[in-house]
């Protein structure tokens, strides 16, 4: 059996976004933000009527693509640092978002959000940039054993 990795990087991007998703849950919970990450994300789809398992697929989608460009410039930049790599990673998906939201969506089709819901959506970026971060560390960049022969 061949081993993927870009595959195996796309699949960690994808449930990289679970863990961001949980925490922007628990922050819209507790009456910080208005969306969580798969609720606003699903707006691109439903325009207004937010859903988490379209959110979810969007996610997965959107995640795992970023995911598999992160691998490639991995390959170029170097292995080191790789969850400051992928912090900055998640700040840049959250800004292509973003962007991609606010252009097409946002204020057309549901009310603009307020100012905590940006907050809650960029610490939600950093979850997933950390988590990719750590999993690319963990499963597709790890040393393999080396024994000394002597």
């Amino acid at each position: 059996m061949k081993y993927d990795k870009p595959l195996v990087a796309g699949v960690i991007g994808a449930l990289s976004t679970i863990p961001a998703e949980i925490f922007t849950r628990v922050l819209v919970a507790i009456g910080i933000g208005k969306y969580s990450v798969y609720q606003l994300d699903s707006l691109i789809v439903t325009f207004y009527r937010p859903t988490e398992i379209i959110g979810l697929i969007v996610n997965f989608i959107f995640g795992g693509f970023i995911a598999i460009l992160f691998y490639y410039a991995v390959q170029k930049l170097g292995q080191d640092y790789l969850v400051l790599k992928g912090l900055v990673t998640g700040l840049l998906s959250w800004s292509v978002t973003e962007i991609l939201i606010t252009m097409t969506v946002e204020g057309k089709y549901f009310d603009i959000r307020p100012i905590n819901d940006y907050y809650v959506h960029i610490l939600g970026a950093i979850v997933f940039g950390i988590t990719l971060g750590l999993l690319f560390n963990k499963y597709l960049f790890t040393k393999p054993i080396q024994l000394n022969k002597q």
